[in-house]
């Protein structure tokens, strides 16, 4: 069974089983009126205490003295919704009787599905809640961060499958995220059970990430020629952090920086931008790529961050202020993937090749054929390995050498992207195949992903594949 995700009411679920509560929740329809009745005494223009004005739209976005009280896709962090349930002071309405169940449930449905204005409104933008992290090389202390409390069931099931094109490995816990149809799955890398759904109703994730320190999943894809964007969610709640970019076409590539205060993303419009996650807002543009842009990734101390596209070309820039750093040449084509270990830059390129390049020096290091007729996919593991695989079907674990240390058995179609997950390596193929072997077998399949060691069956795959997906 393949599976994306259904268009439902989406953060609904979380809902009481109220039937008051309209299938679209709009502030004009459905909350003025709430708050007419028992906050705008107090919430309105001429009185406005604690700064708070609630008789209108905007106002009521804007906020009070302290800080917003709504936040958009976020209920359970909106202190309105807080302070009407009685979860945290100053306890609304103070006097009077207290707001009902259906009442409570209308205003939780309108923040969670974005705080529609109107029927006719798109909802205002999703408040980012993304805390800043250390920057380290250094394994996190305590236990590795795994889902918790994330919803299990699949959002969509799709009649058929095609190409895998989006597939990370956690650096810290036995743990991979696979991209679907408006979705990305979380799976043990050992077990290979369903730990957990993330929706991503923007349309087909293209890339997927963890965070430096395994707390986040990052995703981004949209619809070609359309849309773009890249979200952000906690690994052990699910919860959807942020959202940034507004993009024309589908992202690409994309990274988050190792202290997860930008987003660096790029596509076809040959443009690598950064986005601050804490707003949403763009940072910097940067024009110097001739073709579509399809692989990021950032230095793990953040300095620096690297970027490639369609016509080979590679350029290292400053990540502080943009400032090109480097230009390394080396793939006569498409470069399709790129990754960072300290000092170090691997490169992959559908001219078959994997190129380690010394960035302190700007030269390659070393440069081998890897798969014949096109590397797709090319990563660091925590410990410096390299993992790579292509269209001949095989997925294979180097040392920085070029020192072949496996080759799996063959995937049914060309592999397009394939990850080591501690001692479990992980390839996914054209057909949506996702195929798991492990070390100490020599590259023996022992399942795919979403079933167990010894069930068969296929799942967790994007319906269509995205626009520069190369052609068989």
């Amino acid at each position: 069974m393949k599976y994306g995700f259904h268009l439902l009411a989406g953060l609904a679920t979380a809902l009481p089983a109220v039937a008051a509560v309209p299938e679209k929740v709009t502030y004009e329809d459905h909350v003025l009126p709430i708050l007419q009745n028992a906050c705008n005494n107090c919430h309105n223009p001429d009185k406005k205490k604690a700064g708070l004005d609630l008789t209108s739209y905007g106002a009521s976005l804007t906020g009070s003295d302290g800080g917003k009280v709504v936040k958009p896709g976020d209920a359970a962090g909106s202190m309105l919704l807080k302070t009407i349930k009685g979860t945290e002071e100053p306890f609304m309405p103070p006097k009077g009787d207290r707001l009902n169940a259906d009442e409570i449930a209308i205003i939780e449905k309108w923040i969670a599905t974005r705080a529609l204005e109107s029927l006719t409104s798109k909802g205002a933008p999703v408040a980012n809640t993304v805390a800043e992290a250390k920057v380290s090389l250094e394994r996190p202390a305590g236990p590795p961060p795994m889902p918790v409390s994330v919803p299990k069931a699949a959002l969509l099931e799709t009649p058929r499958s095609n190409a895998l094109i989006a597939l990370a490995a956690s650096p810290w816990a036995p743990l991979t995220a696979v991209g679907g149809q408006k979705q990305v799955l979380l799976y043990h890398s050992d077990t290979l059970e369903l730990l957990g759904v993330l929706p991503f109703p923007e349309g087909l994730p293209t890339i997927v990430r963890f965070s430096r320190n395994g707390q986040l999943v990052m995703g981004g894809g949209g619809i070609g020629a359309k849309s773009g964007k890249v979200a952000l969610w906690e690994v052990a709640t699910g919860k959807r952090i942020a959202t940034v970019g507004n993009e024309v076409d589908q992202v690409l590539a994309a990274d988050l920086s190792p202290d997860q205060k930008t987003i660096a993303l790029g596509g076809p419009n040959r443009l690598l931008k950064f986005y601050n996650t804490k707003d949403g807002s763009l940072i910097r543009s940067l024009k110097k790529h001739t073709d579509w842009v399809t692989a990021i990734a950032y230095s793990p101390d953040g300095s620096l961050v690297a970027s490639a596209d369609r016509a080979g070309g590679i350029v290292v820039w400053e990540a502080a202020n943009g400032e090109e750093a480097l230009t390394l040449p080396g793939h006569k084509t498409a470069v399709n993937a790129l990754a960072f270990m300290p000092g170090l830059v691997v490169s992959a390129g559908q001219d078959g090749t994997v190129v380690l390049w010394d960035v302190a020096e700007g030269k390659e290091r070393k440069k081998w054929t890897a798969h014949a007729g096109g590397v797709e996919y090319v990563d660091f593991t925590p410990d410096g390995r390299i993992i790579s695989c292509g269209r001949d079907k095989l997925a294979k674990v180097w040392d920085q050498t070029g020192k072949v240390l496996l080759t799996t058995q063959p995937l049914s179609e060309i592999a397009l992207r394939a990850v080591l997950a501690e001692d479990t390596v992980l390839a996914g193929d054209w057909n949506g195949n996702v195929q798991a072997y492990t070390l100490a077998d020599g590259g023996k399949p022992f399942g795919e992903v979403g079933v167990s060691r010894t069930a068969k069956a296929t799942v967790a795959t994007p319906a269509l594949a995205p626009a520069g997906t190369p052609p068989k």
